[in-house]
């Protein structure tokens, strides 16, 4: 259970803050509904029916900032693997994306930034998907990271690669 006020993660939309729980109707069915207000977009409002379980697993606290720091030392030690066939690869970030685990995204995020790296000095780009995803990746890091680091959602990016050691 979740509480008024909370902020939260949800999917891929960031940080949002649970604005109430509400019984609504919607078509022919009353539910129970937690109302979501994103924190970076405050004009959005998110219903999420309680009686969908994986509706309500897009859901997740936030990491504190002691959380953050320490994945952040942590990703550095962990191994960093290219997928080379793209669907695949597309089909993993994918996973990793709506699974939401930090670390997961960030070894992701830190794995599209070396291959652009590479890319870049080759004259190449990466691939369109591919920087879809590192798109996702990072907004739903940035949302998370400014509001529990208390920076602005400017810097994040820059934080995030200055701790992971990485000039991009």
């Amino acid at each position: 259970m979740f509480e008024i006020g909370q902020a939260v993660l949800y999917g891929m939309e960031g940080v949002c803050t649970i604005e109430e729980r509400k019984k609504m109707k919607v078509g022919h069915t009353r539910s129970i509904y937690y109302v979501l207000r994103p924190v970076f977009r405050p004009n959005s409002t998110i219903f999420v029916p309680e009686d969908k379980p994986e509706l309500l697993e897009k859901i997740r606290p936030l990491l504190s900032a002691e959380e953050i720091t320490a994945i952040l030392q942590e990703l550095p030690n962990g191994e960093v693997a290219w997928i080379e066939e793209p669907n695949e690869r597309k089909n993993e970030y994918q996973k990793t994306l709506l699974g939401g685990e930090r670390l997961s995204l960030l070894r992701m995020l830190k794995t599209l930034y070396l291959r652009r790296q590479m890319l870049r000095k080759q004259g190449k780009h990466l691939r369109t998907a591919d920087e879809q995803l590192l798109r996702d990746a990072e907004k739903v890091l940035k949302d998370e990271f400014a509001l529990v680091l208390e920076i602005p959602q400017t810097e994040v990016l820059g934080y995030i690669r200055e701790q992971i050691g990485l000039n991009v």
